[in-house]
C-alpha cells in the first residue's frame, strides 16, 4: 500500500534520472545554438561601437549592456529564450544596428521557441514514457487496474442483460438484449463482436446449459475480448494436431477391425 502510494512520486523520479542523457545533449545543443548566435550578434556590436565615446554613450548602453561582450550576449540569448527577460528588449536594443541583426534575432526567436522548445519537449516526454513502461511494478499495476474495470463493466452489463434479474440469461433475453443500439454499442466499445448473437452466446455458454451465470458471462467475455494473439492460434494448431493424430489412430483402429478376420 506504501507503494501504490507513492507510486508517481516514484515514477516522476525515475523517469528525470532517465532524462539525464538527454539533457545533456539538450544542454550542448542549446550551447551551440547561443555560441553561434552570440558571435553574430557581438561582432556586429563590436564594429559598430568602435570608439570608447560610442560605448561610453548612454543612447548605446542597452547595446553595451546586451551584446557588448560574448558572454553577454549568450546570457542574453538564453534569457530572452527562457523568458528571463522580454525578447523585445533586446530587439529594440539592436535597433542602432542594421535591420539584419534584428531579423536575425527574430529568427532566433522563432527558432528556439517553435523548433528547439518543441523538440525537447517531445524528447523529455519520449523519455519519461519509456521509463513508464520499463517500470514493472507500474505495469503490473496498470494491468490489474484495467482488469478490475474490465471486470466490473462487464457485471454490470450483466445485470443490465438479465431483465428478470434471475442471475442467469437465457438466449432470449441475449438476443433481445442485443437489440439495443445502446447494448451493442457498449459490446463493441468492449471489442467484442455482437453481429452473431446465437454464436456468441455458444461461445460463453460453456457448460452448454442454455443460461449464462455471471461467472461464464465475465470469463468468457474476458476470453473473447480483442483480437486473436499469436498465443491464441498456436493453441489452435497444437488443439488441431492432437485432434489430427486422434482421428488417425482412431482410423487405424477401425481399418484393423475391419481387416482383422472373424
Amino acid at each position: 500500500r506504501v507503494m501504490k502510494f507513492f507510486r508517481e512520486l516514484r515514477m516522476m523520479v525515475m523517469s528525470i534520472m532517465s532524462s539525464f542523457k538527454s539533457l545533456l545533449w539538450v544542454i550542448l545543443i542549446l550551447c551551440l545554438l547561443f555560441y553561434v548566435f552570440g558571435i553574430s550578434f557581438t561582432a556586429a556590436a563590436t564594429n559598430y561601437l568602435e570608439t570608447s565615446a560610442m560605448r561610453n554613450d548612454p543612447l548605446q548602453s542597452q547595446l553595451v549592456e546586451s551584446f557588448g561582450t560574448l558572454d553577454r550576449a549568450i546570457l542574453s540569448l538564453y534569457m530572452a529564450m527562457s523568458g528571463g527577460q522580454d525578447w523585445g528588449y533586446y530587439y529594440y536594443a539592436l535597433e542602432s544596428l542594421p535591420l539584419v541583426f534584428r531579423y536575425l534575432f527574430l529568427g532566433f526567436i522563432t527558432f528556439a521557441i517553435f523548433a528547439v522548445f518543441n523538440i525537447v519537449t517531445g524528447v523529455f516526454v519520449e523519455s519519461a514514457m519509456q521509463s513508464s513502461q520499463m517500470d514493472r511494478d507500474s505495469i503490473v499495476q496498470d494491468e490489474l487496474a484495467a482488469q478490475n474495470t474490465y471486470l466490473k463493466a462487464m457485471a454490470m452489463l450483466f445485470e443490465e442483460l438479465d431483465e428478470d434479474q434471475s442471475g442467469h440469461i437465457s438466449l432470449e433475453e441475449f438476443s433481445s438484449r442485443l437489440d439495443d443500439p445502446r447494448v451493442a454499442a457498449y459490446f463493441n466499445a468492449l471489442k467484442l463482436d455482437v453481429s452473431d448473437a446465437p454464436m456468441l452466446f455458444q461461445l460463453l455458454d460453456e457448460d452448454g446449459s442454455n443460461e449464462l451465470t455471471c461467472e461464464e458471462f465475465v470469463s468468457g467475455c474476458q476470453k473473447l475480448q480483442g483480437e486473436a494473439r499469436s498465443l491464441d492460434t498456436k493453441i489452435m494448431q497444437h488443439e488441431v494436431k492432437v485432434l489430427k493424430r486422434s482421428m488417425e489412430k482412431l482410423s487405424k483402429l477401425i481399418s484393423d477391425s475391419v481387416a482383422a478376420p472373424k
